[in-house]
């Protein structure tokens, strides 16, 4: 058949569809679904199923809106890849996702509906060593800065107002609000330091016996407050008064065991999951600390974490180009590519006992 210049114009044409379609699954009202890269069944018969979506950067919904036509007229938009080289602890604060970044010695903000990501923090009073971030129901946020030895307290724009530091020795490496009350990890001390932010005074710490390296705070389902320690190798838990409850998990390289944890979060279900920098992997555990499922690098073509470092949950309609699982996790990697990993969590029966010793 003899080519006419519409001819050639109709194939240009549809080689130009074809590569604004080419790489997306795409559901029945034409949004783009994250495909799963690997996922994890329980250790047991009952449980939840985890899966790996990859980098937050390719799920964002409008991380880079410009259509492949548009794109070959007018070349590439304006919204830049995330801009993190060391990531570690992370909150939402606003629709925005603000990560701690070593490398960068600030906190970037990624929006979660455009896919821009920025410096936040005060340039006049920017972090150091920045390892940990928290919010308060006032939206002002709480920096953990090691290297300062205080915690940066900013305004929800990212203004700076005050440093806190109880001590000479406070170092510290997690930080959690919870009704009214800044728990910070404390590694100099080994404690739990405690701010009661409306009378703006530090009350005595926690000092569970055996902790040394206080370096992840969450709270669980039921409101107990959960420790990660990378040195003792255990997941601490105390009740909202302080009694110890029994430990999560111990030091080894066996199912449920650490070598390393860094931070821990947990699922409204009561699901609770700890990442672990030495064995490169998250680890999921039930509410009353049954061992569920570890999340590592899969030779069926996963590759895994390099130093993961932080982790927490978001509500999956941020992320509407999922398959609405019952959970979306983030898991910050502190020296691989992405740099943030987007997990979504299928959830099972988990019962909701925690013994008091």
């Amino acid at each position: 058949m003899k080519r006419t210049r519409t001819t050639c114009r109709l194939e240009r044409v549809a080689l130009l569809a074809g590569l604004v379609t080419a790489g997306c699954a795409v559901d029945g009202d034409g949004r783009r679904r994250g495909s799963e890269l690997a996922a994890f069944a329980p250790a047991g018969a009952i449980g939840p199923r985890v899966v790996v979506y990859g980098g937050l950067d390719a799920l964002l919904p409008h991380f880079d809106p410009t259509p492949a036509l548009e794109r070959w007229l007018y070349g590439p938009s304006d919204f830049g890849r995330t801009m993190l080289r060391n990531p570690q602890g992370m909150t939402l604060a606003t629709g925005r996702l603000l990560v701690c970044d070593q490398g960068l010695a600030d906190i970037v903000a990624v929006d979660l509906t455009t896919g821009k990501s920025v410096p936040w923090a005060d340039p006049n009073h920017p972090p150091r060593c920045p390892v940990d971030v928290t919010t308060d129901a006032e939206g002002r946020v709480y920096v953990a800065d090691t290297t300062l030895g205080s915690v940066i307290v900013y305004a929800g724009g990212g203004t700076y107002v005050e440093e806190l530091t109880p001590a000479p020795t406070f170092r510290p490496t997690a930080v959690l609000v919870v009704d009214g009350m800044l728990l910070v990890g404390d590694a100099g001390g080994r404690a739990l330091a405690r701010w009661n932010i409306e009378q703006r005074i530090w009350l005595e710490p926690w000092t569970p016996p055996g902790m040394i390296a206080p370096v992840g705070l969450a709270a669980d389902a039921d409101g107990n407050f959960l420790i990660a320690d990378a040195v003792a190798g255990q997941v601490f838990r105390v009740t909202s008064d302080g009694r110890r409850l029994t430990p999560l998990g111990r030091a080894g390289r066996g199912p449920g065991e650490f070598v390393r944890p860094k931070q821990v979060c947990a699922t409204q279900s009561g699901l609770i999951l700890v990442v672990d920098a030495g064995r490169q992997s998250l680890i999921v555990f039930s509410h009353d600390g049954t061992y569920v499922t570890e999340i590592h690098e899969r030779v069926d073509g996963w590759r895994g974490w390099t130093l993961p470092m932080g982790v927490i949950t978001l509500d999956p309609s941020l992320l509407p180009e999922l398959d609405r699982p019952d959970t979306c996790v983030l898991v910050s990697d502190s020296l691989g590519a992405p740099s943030l990993t987007v997990l979504g969590v299928l959830e099972g029966s988990s019962p909701k006992t925690a013994d008091v010793r």
